[in-house]
């Protein structure tokens, strides 16, 4: 089941994880990504968590406003993608450090931004929200077919 909000899409898995996805509506779709970069600051790069355990020990906490990433376009504009839901942030997807194609061509799968594991006390808000699996195929399908994103 998926959450859409302006700047992106969650989906949460049977684990309660929730992948962080571009949204079907964000702008980023009609451009040409040249790079996406988890550092935020001098202080704070994402790609850089050790994460470990149980407890997710090593993970950075992140609110649904909490910056993400920077993501730069060919035509030198630039992004800065939001977490989207309350928790702890344990997985970025680094390979859109080399391929930053696939935040667009590939945004429902390989192109995922991260992976959050929200907290407890804010999962039955999050299941309020989410989309039925059949409602998200045929919005998923209807952008890709609109965005040529097959």
């Amino acid at each position: 089941a998926v959450v859409s909000t302006q700047s992106g899409h969650y989906g949460r898995d049977h684990n309660k994880l929730c992948l962080i996805m571009l949204s079907d509506r964000h702008p980023l779709l009609k451009k040409r990504v040249v790079s996406v970069s988890y550092k935020i600051n001098e202080n704070c790069d994402f790609t850089k968590l050790n994460v470990s355990g149980k407890k997710k020990r090593g993970s950075q906490f992140m609110g649904p406003t909490s910056r993400l990433c920077h993501v730069t376009c060919e035509d030198g504009s630039v992004f800065t993608l939001y977490a989207c839901v309350r928790g702890k942030l344990i997985e970025v997807n680094t390979n859109l450090m080399t391929q930053p194609h696939l935040l667009t061509s590939k945004c429902f799968s390989e192109g995922y931004l991260a992976v959050i594991q929200p907290k407890k006390e804010d999962e039955k808000a999050a299941l309020e929200h989410l989309l039925l699996p059949d409602t998200y195929k045929e919005i998923r399908e209807k952008v890709e077919k609109t965005l040529d994103l097959t």
